[in-house]
């Protein structure tokens, strides 16, 4: 289900990016501290599915991260 993209933190970024995109002003939980906080992975694994297989990924999304 993760893969699929239904979690809460893909929504509220969809909702970000769509503000950003239309040029409207970000909705004030996305200015808070603790957004912030829980949106800054140092670490980042992730992996990509095609029809050859599953593809294991590793890069920092952040500029202190690894």
């Amino acid at each position: 289900q993760v893969l699929s993209g239904p979690g809460a933190e893909r929504h509220l970024q969809r909702l970000r990016q769509a503000a950003l995109a239309a040029g409207e002003p970000l909705p004030e939980i996305f200015l808070d501290p603790a957004y912030a906080q829980a949106t800054h992975f140092r670490l980042c694994t992730l992996q990509v599915r095609s029809r050859e297989g599953t593809w294991p990924l590793r890069g920092p999304l952040v500029p202190d991260g690894y």
